[in-house]
């Protein structure tokens, strides 16, 4: 389920069939902004959570999805290691 408010809301729904025919929704994909931003370097710390970075530099834990937007390298924003280098978006 895709809420309205999600980011992926306004994406390209990518279904499955299968053999009676009945649909299933699988994945969803969207375009990454345009427009071009400013951003920054920031480097990754011990104790350091997406959310939390989020909200000390973006100013609420709900923009974590906007630091990964930048940094589309990342697989799975929980698991950053120590030391690595993300860009923060200018706000």
């Amino acid at each position: 389920m895709i809420y309205s408010d999600s980011r992926y809301a306004s994406g390209t729904v990518l279904v499955a069939n299968d053999p009676r025919n009945n649909t299933y929704p699988t994945a969803v994909y969207r375009k990454f902004p345009t427009a071009r931003a400013g951003f920054y370097y920031y480097t990754w710390v011990n104790e350091d959570r997406i959310d939390i970075v989020s909200y000390k530099l973006l100013g609420t834990p709900l923009a974590w999805w906007k630091i990964m937007d930048f940094n589309p390298e990342i697989i799975d924003p929980f698991s950053i290691p120590v030391g690595a280098t993300i860009r923060i978006p200018s706000v």
